[in-house]
């Protein structure tokens, strides 16, 4: 029974996944080409800004759970004013969660223009919909094979969609000039 309810797990995940994927980009579809240009383009810078980008968010993630238990543990002291006392972890934890928030909707739009650029060069679909939802297919199942798929063709992607959100944000947008 636990067996059958995991399988179900994973099925349903993956379905939810790609009707997330394929949601995001027909409400932003400007900002998923943009992306999805970037990965055409650039897919080793992409993965690289997005490497650089997840172990940073990373590394912030956990100075700030250090620093909460850190909070914690001196919250049992009366005799001394600390500035755990005063402004309590709860900050952090806001911090925390707007950070991780932050980096999940970035890597959701990188992810939403690779199924994008899959679907479109799969073939010829009905509608965009269509070609969206085959390449966000293609993607859950290649994340699911076994092994390679988990360990080395997820985190690629993940970092590959992250970067390319990234340098979709942060590009400059070009001067129009008035003649």
């Amino acid at each position: 029974m636990e067996m059958l309810s995991l399988i179900l797990l994973v099925l349903l995940s993956g379905v939810s996944l790609i009707a997330l994927l394929v949601t995001v980009s027909l409400l932003v579809p400007v900002s998923v080409e943009n992306a999805r240009k970037k990965i055409e383009s650039n897919l080793l810078r992409s993965f690289l800004i997005g490497l650089v980008n997840l172990i940073c968010a990373l590394a912030l993630l956990a100075l700030l759970v250090f620093i909460i238990t850190l909070f914690q543990k001196t919250e049992g002291n009366m005799g001394t004013i600390n500035l755990g006392q005063i402004i309590g972890p709860g900050i952090f934890v806001v911090l925390g969660v707007l950070i991780a928030l932050t980096v999940v909707l970035f890597t959701l739009r990188g992810l939403s223009a690779l199924t994008s650029l899959l679907g479109s060069r799969i073939g010829p679909a009905k509608s965009p919909f269509w070609s969206d939802a085959r390449g966000g297919l293609l993607l859950v199942l290649a994340c699911l094979s076994p092994y390679v798929g988990w360990f080395v063709f997820t985190p690629f992607v993940v970092c590959v969609g992250l970067g390319a959100s990234v340098l979709t944000f942060f590009q400059k947008k070009p001067k129009i000039t008035a003649e």
